[in-house]
């Protein structure tokens, strides 16, 4: 008889995860959830930083839309009355057009510019406007809200007095509001056509007349606190 064997099957070897390879597999693991973190990081920052310029733009373009508007309505017709009782009298012949340059918060400029215009008319809370010629005031102050904070901000302000002869009744009538909070700083310079030069402020002799261009810089400082500038310019048409 032949010898017969039984046959014997052949299995893999099973073997267990070495602590080695835990750590491998651990490391590679925590270099991959780095990354992403990073990468998410860093597009919700970028993100954050656009909406922050964008809101920043936003709000700048609405003042020097409004504010280069209301200069191209700007004329000589009259003169600028004075409505603060605490001020020094007006001179016997009133200027027409008054730029003033003045300093505001950490040696940056707070301009204050006043002029004549027609149909700048704002809304009154009685529902009526002030229409024909009025008087309008561009002016920085601080913010009361803000004023026990190290990086307080300060207001836009614009004030709107209807011109009429009743100077007292007129100044009475004033409507004046922030137009907006955290101004870093408000710059005026006017173009004199006659000497050809851009000066910071339109006072003396200059003010019983019209600079040809008036350019405005402001400074906002956004959300975030990054302190954005924007420029811009409007050429005034009596003053032509």
């Amino acid at each position: 008889m032949s010898d017969i064997r039984p046959l014997r099957q052949h299995r893999p070897t099973q073997r267990g995860i070495t602590v080695i390879e835990v750590t491998m597999a651990l490391a590679i693991l925590v270099v991959m959830m780095t990354l992403n973190y990073n990468v998410i990081t860093g597009v919700v920052r970028a993100k954050a930083a656009v909406d922050d310029q964008r809101e920043g733009m936003f709000i700048a373009n609405s003042v020097l839309t409004r504010i280069a508007r209301e200069l191209q309505l700007a004329v000589k017709s009259g003169s600028i009355i004075q409505c603060d009782t605490s001020a020094p009298p007006q001179q016997a012949n009133p200027p027409v057009f008054l730029g003033e340059q003045s300093s505001g918060n950490k040696g940056g400029r707070a301009d204050t510019l006043t002029f004549l215009a027609r149909e700048a008319g704002q809304y009154m809370p009685d529902g009526g406007t002030h229409s024909g010629l009025v008087q309008i005031t561009y002016r920085v102050e601080a913010d009361p809200e803000q004023k026990d904070s190290k990086n307080a901000g300060l207001l836009l302000v614009r004030d709107e007095v209807p011109h009429g002869k009743d100077q007292k009744k007129a100044c009475g009538t004033a409507i004046r509001f922030p137009i907006t909070k955290n101004l870093v700083s408000l710059q005026f310079q006017y173009f004199d056509k006659r000497s050809t030069e851009w000066l910071s402020e339109w006072t003396g002799p200059k003010a019983y007349t019209l600079p040809s261009i008036v350019q405005f810089t402001l400074s906002l400082q956004s959300p975030e606190g990054v302190v954005l500038t924007y420029t811009s310019a409007v050429a005034i048409r009596a003053g032509n």
